[in-house]
């Protein structure tokens, strides 16, 4: 899927959730947990950045920088098996599954939605790709190169270890034993925590 065509997508639908009278603002701030509940709500996170933790051992999935529609996966399902953070201080626009169901069948947004799911399901993928490896070291240089995948002003403030720490069961200690092997092989260097330079 082209990624204009799932911008497009997410544009559509927060549009007709802000225009709907069955929607609600809600500003969160930093750090606020949001539960998805069983009665399902979907978010048009319109400003700040959101992670979607596991609840069973609160390991962040997938993070989303707004725009974004959150809680599709979630509105048809029983299964409460995630729940939302706010990394920043976030405004969003809320509309229980219901109203959204009825919105999205009587705008025809159904394929657009398909669209957004589509690249969640991408993101949770390379997500267990990243998480796959065997080695700690070879877990520690996949995050490292997704991290420097991230749009530069996204990655100037990601700390390696907190990105890496909240994704996986591995010690800030191993992580820091690899990092600095890195950095001795000329591989990559830190600045302050953060990725400054990668050479892999």
């Amino acid at each position: 899927m082209l990624t204009a065509n799932f911008d497009e997508s997410v544009m559509l639908i927060g549009d007709e959730i802000k225009k709907s009278e069955n929607a609600y603002f809600s500003l969160r701030k930093k750090r606020q947990r949001i539960e998805m509940r069983r009665d399902g709500n979907i978010f048009y996170l319109e400003k700040g950045s959101i992670s979607v933790y596991r609840v069973e051992n609160d390991l962040v999935t997938v993070s989303f920088t707004a725009p974004a529609i959150l809680g599709l996966a979630q509105m048809r399902n029983d299964v409460m098996s995630h729940y939302l953070r706010c990394d920043t201080d976030c405004e969003m626009w809320v509309m229980n599954a219901t109203n959204a169901n009825e919105m999205l069948t009587r705008k025809n947004l159904w394929m657009h939605a398909f669209d957004i799911l589509t690249n969640h399901l991408q993101r949770y993928f390379q997500r267990e790709n990243l998480r796959s490896h065997k080695t700690i070291r070879e877990i520690v240089i996949e995050h490292v190169k997704h991290i420097w995948s991230l749009e530069p002003d996204v990655r100037e403030k990601t700390s390696v270890y907190t990105f890496i720490l909240s994704r996986n069961h591995i010690s800030r200690s191993a992580i820091h034993k690899v990092l600095q092997e890195l950095v001795n092989e000329e591989k990559l260097t830190l600045n302050r925590g953060k990725l400054a330079t990668l050479n892999l």
